[in-house]
């Protein structure tokens, strides 16, 4: 069976319908909503650091490019996917199954050496 419309529901309901013999619950919304989430958050934090190139609270000679650079805000938008999908499969209980390493932690795709934001 396949749970569709799922994202938004009550965690009672998921397992209620984990006990029917649902085996795929479908999370779209969920996800989208997440990933603009990530960016959202990105944009607000940094706010202050995104108008111009360069000059922000730290200075007006600083630079700004670390901040607008759109990895930046993307990689928000794939951490903040990455819980609510943990999430998911919380609610779904699929973890610690198949014999799956738990995931690592995510590193900036930037790296330190481009100049990347703290993690």
């Amino acid at each position: 069976f396949v749970f569709h419309g799922g994202s938004g529901s009550d965690l009672k309901d998921i397992r209620q319908s984990l006990e029917y013999g649902v085996i795929k619950m479908n999370i779209d919304t969920d996800t989208q909503w997440s990933y603009w989430s990530g960016i959202r958050d990105f944009e607000s934090k940094y706010r202050d650091y995104l108008q111009t190139q360069i000059g922000n609270p730290e200075g007006e000679a600083k630079p700004n490019k670390k901040y607008y650079d759109p990895r930046a805000c993307l990689r928000a938008a794939e951490e903040s996917t990455v819980k609510r999908l943990e999430q998911c499969f919380k609610d779904l209980k699929c973890t610690d199954v198949c014999g799956l390493e738990p995931a690592g932690t995510p590193e900036n795709v930037l790296g330190p050496r481009r100049g990347g934001l703290p993690a």
